[in-house]
């Protein structure tokens, strides 16, 4: 019998192949099914909780100020005005969100333990166990406005006007503001 194309004998088509897909068999194939399957569950749009907070600000105990501040990220990057909030409690937690309304541009958590910093906008976050890392000040503000001692590198100043100024040194990033007492 003439032969032609491969999984057909001339004349009569091969039942366990009668499935044809650009030219690729699919019945018989379980691999290519199965293989179909794990590349649909795995591109759905399941995502479980991303856990970014560390703690959170409800409850007797907390104190929260208000205020303006100017952030520079970089040296040579320009300055970013907004709104600075910050909750702290006397068992080391401490939150600070820097909005540009609508926008929140970061959020900063600190705990005894631990720090959280994440940048909403650029879904991008840090975090980390034992002592916050000198990278970002912002993680350093509240150790700043209780007077304790810094990390080297870091510079804190208040102001006449009531305001202050913390500034990483080697990087160039500062923020500088007032927060309401």
């Amino acid at each position: 019998m003439d032969q032609g194309p491969p999984g057909r004998e001339f004349g009569r088509q091969n039942p366990r192949l009668s499935v044809f897909i650009c030219g690729f068999s699919l019945a018989g194939t379980r691999v290519l099914w199965v293989a179909l399957l794990i590349a649909v569950l795995l591109s759905s749009g399941c995502q479980t909780p991303s856990g970014s907070q560390l703690f959170t600000t409800s409850g007797p105990g907390w104190r929260v100020q208000e205020g303006q501040a100017l952030w520079r990220p970089r040296r040579g990057f320009p300055e970013l005005g907004g709104d600075i909030v910050m909750a702290s409690n006397d068992s080391g937690c401490c939150l600070i969100q820097f909005a540009k309304t609508p926008l929140t541009l970061l959020v900063a958590q600190t705990t005894r333990t631990n720090w959280l910093i994440e940048f909403p906008g650029n879904r991008m976050r840090f975090g980390g166990r034992h002592k916050p890392t000198t990278r970002f000040a912002w993680l350093y503000l509240r150790t700043a406005l209780d007077g304790d001692s810094l990390p080297a590198g870091l510079k804190f100043e208040r102001k006449p006007d009531g305001g202050w100024r913390l500034e990483n040194s080697s990087s160039g990033e500062s923020v500088e503001g007032f927060l309401t007492p």
